[in-house]
């Protein structure tokens, strides 16, 4: 199972997230929870950062699985 990892440095706080290919959707909901969390310092412009590096690295693995099956 191949796995990604998100990281995120943000004021001396280190926020890093590993998840396995197709949980991103569940890991996005965990972000969006965290954010909504008043006592972390995690917070919604975090989590949009964070989702958006997830999302693009779902996009860029699904191209690369389509170039692969081409050949």
């Amino acid at each position: 199972m191949e796995t990604k990892t998100v990281e995120l440095e943000k004021n001396g706080h280190f926020f890093v997230i590993q998840y396995a290919l197709g949980l991103e959707d569940e890991v996005v909901e965990h972000l969006m929870m965290m954010a909504d969390d008043r006592e972390s310092a995690f917070d919604w412009m975090d989590a949009a950062a964070m989702s958006f590096d997830i999302t693009e690295a779902a996009a860029n693995n699904c191209i690369d699985t389509m170039q692969s099956d081409e050949f």
